[in-house]
């Protein structure tokens, strides 16, 4: 009962058999972008990072015809741009990018109280933070879930973060809050700090799987096109597709 015109020629022409060409709709992504402009995304070029993950990602999405949304936040949430559709309007998402600095505090409960919009389909939440919430991060992001949103977790992190390098007697400058606090950076201080820093990692990761999300860790200063990769890699974009 099939209609001569879907016949692969090509198959029936090497193996004498014939087969039907089969067609499945490719149904559109919503990508919705949440990118963290508070202070502490200044350290180590991680939001640098973050601006430039966010064209790579948004430059995908819009290559594929899907909806893409920007917004940031820091403790309220800002709409960036809406409902970009198509390859052409990649520029308007990078001016808007460009013009973003960062500000304030992080409190992504209070900035994800409010529902984020939502049109009829997939919809992709693609957060981009270092998840420096000092409120906590975990409520915040069960709300996006609850909005049935699939949710993507990416974990910026600078290298100085990840390894530090500093020695001596110092002063450390909260980015956020402004607070100062003199230390001396002792070897068994820094190992202790990096024990901490590991488990804050392990955590996060901890959370986004036993809430099914994906989850990608990026260093600000590798290449862009690693970061991109890690992101694939993690499942956040490939399996919705």
């Amino acid at each position: 009962g099939d209609e001569i015109r879907y016949i692969d020629w090509n198959v029936y022409a090497r193996h004498g058999s014939l087969f039907v060409k089969e067609f499945s709709a490719e149904e559109n992504l919503h990508v919705t972008i949440l990118l963290d402009t508070s202070r502490s995304m200044e350290f180590g070029g991680k939001f640098q990072a973050a601006k430039e993950l966010a064209a790579a990602m948004g430059y995908i999405g819009l290559s594929n015809y899907d909806t893409v949304n920007l917004y940031a936040f820091g403790s309220e949430m800002r709409t960036v741009k809406k409902f970009l559709r198509g390859k052409g309007r990649i520029f308007e998402l990078l001016r808007a990018l460009d013009g973003l600095t960062t500000e304030g505090t992080t409190d992504m409960r209070a900035a994800f109280k409010a529902a984020l919009p939502k049109l009829r389909g997939r919809s992709l939440v693609l957060l981009l933070t270092d998840f420096y919430d000092l409120a906590g991060y975990a409520a915040a992001v069960r709300e996006l879930l609850a909005q049935r949103f699939g949710v993507h977790l990416v974990h910026l992190v600078a290298r100085e973060e990840v390894a530090p390098t500093a020695r001596g007697r110092m002063s450390l400058l909260d980015l956020e809050t402004g607070r100062a606090r003199d230390v001396a950076l002792l070897p068994r201080t820094v190992e202790a700090y990096r024990r901490r820093f590991d488990l804050f990692c392990a955590e996060v990761e901890d959370f986004s799987r036993s809430h099914e999300m994906a989850y990608a860790r990026v260093l600000a200063d590798d290449p862009l096109d690693r970061r991109v990769v890690d992101v694939l890699r993690s499942g956040g974009i490939l399996e919705h597709r």
